[in-house]
């Protein structure tokens, strides 16, 4: 960046970091639903899913990044026929109405009923995406194809990542850290989005990517996702998401 033209971010820089962890303190903060307008009550579910659970959560706010807001009778939320029980973990995240279960649950209904008697009902549904194979070999010299279990829908989002699970040096490189100033230095995690054949029923992994890749055992990860706006709401809005994700042992060699 040039520095003549940096100096006037800097100067603002704090003022905008204040702003992000005003907004991030303030979804932390709760109000009882009885003492807002039910028309400014978001909705957003998530679900989060792998072959063996299924997290589902529900989280209302005052706005879209108003404080976090805590249903209080007649105001309920139900899912699939029961009513969904708040979770007792707030810190850091507001009130929040979960639950876990075992399997990847598929079909998943939500009826929000507000302060007013109105009533909201919401669903979504998805099929799992696995990897079709338990153990994979992974060549850094040449393309790697990996069936899938169905072919990735073109309103999902997939998300592809490869970690090593070979002893890495204090510096070791990583998505998740500041990249080492070598360009042939070692990774050991990467990550990777839509890298899939033209039937999008199969990753495929290319050398380019996997250069520098340390060879030996690893894990491959997907998941795929969708996000999409709620069927009923009020005039506040809000969105549903469920991602899913599966995994698979590996071997990087040359």
């Amino acid at each position: 960046m040039n520095f003549n033209y940096s100096r006037p971010f800097l100067k603002i820089l704090p003022f905008v970091i204040l702003i992000f962890v005003s907004l991030g303190c303030q979804t932390m903060e709760t109000v009882e639903s009885t003492k807002i307008p039910q028309a400014e009550i978001t909705q957003n579910y998530v679900v989060t899913a792998t072959r063996q659970n299924t997290r589902i959560a529900a989280y209302f706010n005052q706005g879209t990044w108003g404080k976090s807001v805590d249903l209080d009778a007649p105001s309920k939320i139900e899912y699939n026929g029961g009513e969904l029980p708040q979770s007792s973990a707030t810190f850091l995240r507001g009130t929040v109405y979960e639950i876990n279960l075992n399997g990847a649950q598929t079909t998943h209904r939500f009826v929000y009923t507000n302060g007013d008697g109105k009533i909201f009902r919401n669903e979504m549904s998805f099929e799992p995406l696995d990897i079709s194979v338990s153990e994979i070999n992974v060549s850094r010299s040449q393309e790697t194809k990996i069936g899938l279990s169905r072919r990735v829908g073109k309103d999902e989002t997939i998300t592809i990542s490869l970690e090593s699970e070979e002893t890495r040096p204090a510096s070791g490189n990583s998505n998740a850290a500041p990249k080492i100033s070598k360009p042939d230095a070692p990774e050991y995690d990467l990550v990777l989005n839509n890298e899939l054949d033209e039937n999008r029923s199969a990753i495929i992994l290319k050398p380019k990517n996997l250069k520098t890749f340390v060879t030996g055992k690893a894990v491959l990860r997907v998941e795929v996702s969708r996000e999409f706006a709620l069927q009923q709401q009020n005039p506040a809005g809000g969105k549903m998401r469920w991602s899913y994700s599966s995994a698979a042992a590996a071997i990087v060699t040359n």
